[in-house]
């Protein structure tokens, strides 16, 4: 049976990986609150295990847990989306957001490095935020591509594979939660970005009931994880792929567009209020 390592695995995406893959894998599943209810059947076991990203001394206290283990599959869920016009960013929510998703990964990959083999697989679940395109959650953006960017680096310095998995909108409690972690910073939005900040809030809440699946990802995540060969990304859902194409628009012809449409959905969102 292969070792898996699931961190952060309260994620509704996390939980339907860990019961496509508990029938022939041995999974270790991380939690920092509430561990989820998996479905158990008949096959490997699940271990639940405490761990804080952004605690090193929590992973020091997880050493003894894996002594012995070699693990075939890592996959990172940690993730945190601060929202903010820049000029009003500040810079503990900037350092809390790199310290999750850049710092955290950082950390998990000094830590279980010795617990690898030499073709283990170290999935991060990224976003289509890694493109860079959205305005209003560039701490998120910028996490998301510097994580990409450790990931690809620690790929050509040990040769052991990495890869990315870069969603669009999932059907997730994600949304909620960050929604709640913002609330002071939704204060950010006023003046010229009242109506912004409305429409925003407005369509974060309708994403958590649009979009894909969570167990749509999970699978891509499986598929990524038991490939012979597999992508180092891979994009999950329509708009991840349109995302994509930003890649070969010149610059400020993609950021007039997106502007552009932003200013027309905010109010189309305010007259129709």
């Amino acid at each position: 049976m292969k070792n898996v390592l699931i961190v952060a695995a309260n994620s509704d995406i996390a939980r339907s990986l860990i019961s496509m893959l508990l029938p022939f894998c041995n999974v270790w599943a991380t939690y920092r609150k509430e561990f989820p209810k998996v479905e158990i059947e008949a096959g490997g076991k699940l271990t639940p295990l405490f761990l804080d990203i952004c605690d090193k001394a929590s992973f020091d206290e997880l050493f003894s847990e894996f002594k012995g283990i070699k693990f075939d599959i890592v996959v990172n869920f940690a993730g945190v989306a601060i929202a903010s016009p820049v000029i009003k960013l500040s810079e503990d929510d900037l350092k809390r957001q790199l310290d999750v998703c850049v710092l955290g990964l950082s950390r998990l990959l000094k830590f279980i490095f010795p617990n690898l083999k030499q073709d283990s697989r170290v999935i991060n679940v990224s976003s289509m935020a890694a493109f860079g395109i959205f305005p209003f959650i560039s701490p998120y953006c910028l996490s998301k591509s510097a994580a990409d960017i450790l990931l690809n680096s620690f790929e050509i310095e040990t040769g052991i594979r990495t890869v990315s998995i870069k969603p669009g909108v999932v059907k997730t409690k994600f949304w909620q939660y960050c929604i709640d972690l913002n609330k002071e910073n939704f204060k950010n939005f006023d003046g010229e970005y009242k109506e912004t900040g409305e429409f925003l809030l407005e369509n974060a809440k309708n994403n958590a009931h649009r979009g894909v699946e969570p167990e749509n990802v999970a699978r891509v995540i499986l598929k990524a994880a038991t490939s012979k060969f597999p992508k180092h990304s891979y994009l999950v859902g329509k708009d991840a792929l349109a995302a994509s194409f930003s890649r070969f628009i010149p610059k400020c012809i993609l950021n007039q567009t997106i502007r552009k449409t932003l200013k027309f959905r905010v109010r189309k969102y305010i007259n129709g209020k």
